[in-house]
């Protein structure tokens, strides 16, 4: 509600911005006041363009966020869940080709003892006498550490061999190269199908793959 003013000179109201009185003339704003006036309106014009500005920024980085995250590929998505189960791990340059290996059921958990793993940083393996469509798996470590299972088959070539080499994996059959840390396509024709990334825990010296996993499992393309 606007503040209702009166000229001190004859009483005429005035409205809020007068400077000058309407009925007698007289000056009934100092100079002072009104600069103090002006520094006043300025100030909350300020800061309501910081409010602005604010509001704003935390949009922005609201949407980025948002984006990045839903960019994430599903293979990510689940070796970022993946436990931590060594220190670091330094490949070589040399070929590091993986160890064969067998897995059994146990309460519909597929079992892959962990110190093997750990050993080997590299095994292949099927489950022994089950029905899990005799599907390869590869469990192999990043070089972070961490252990990550999946279905041992570049789908395109129809492949279920891979190798390692520095930071990466390569299909024995096409040459195609994933970074083995995230399993981002580096180069080759089948680099939108990595090893199809399976969910795993550990628990003591098991590396414990849900059995229901592979029994669904269907290729991609």
């Amino acid at each position: 509600m606007s503040k209702v003013s009166y000229c001190p000179s004859c009483g005429q109201k005035l409205i809020e911005a007068a400077v000058y009185c309407p009925g007698c003339g007289n000056k009934v704003k100092s100079n002072n006041t009104i600069k103090k006036e002006r520094v006043l309106n300025n100030k909350t014009n300020s800061k309501k363009a910081w409010i602005y500005i604010g509001l704003i920024t935390i949009v922005i980085v609201g949407a980025l966020i948002f984006f990045r995250n839903s960019d994430q590929s599903k293979e990510l998505s689940v070796i970022n869940k993946q436990p931590v189960v060594s220190d670091k791990v330094v490949y070589s340059a040399e070929r590091l080709d993986h160890s064969i290996t067998l897995a059994f059921v146990k309460d519909n958990k597929i079992i892959l003892p962990l110190d093997l793993v750990k050993e080997k940083k590299f095994v292949r393996f099927q489950v022994s006498g089950d029905k899990t469509n005799n599907l390869p798996i590869v469990a192999y470590l990043t070089e972070d550490g961490k252990v990550v299972t999946a279905i041992s088959m570049c789908e395109p070539c129809n492949s279920t061999e891979f190798h390692i080499r520095g930071s990466n994996l390569i299909c024995n059959s096409c040459g195609t190269t994933w970074n083995l840390n995230d399993l981002k396509a580096i180069s080759g024709s089948c680099g939108k199908y990595p090893p199809d990334p399976l969910p795993s825990i550990v628990v003591g010296n098991e590396i414990q793959i849900d059995k229901s996993l592979v029994e669904n499992w269907k290729r991609r393309v």
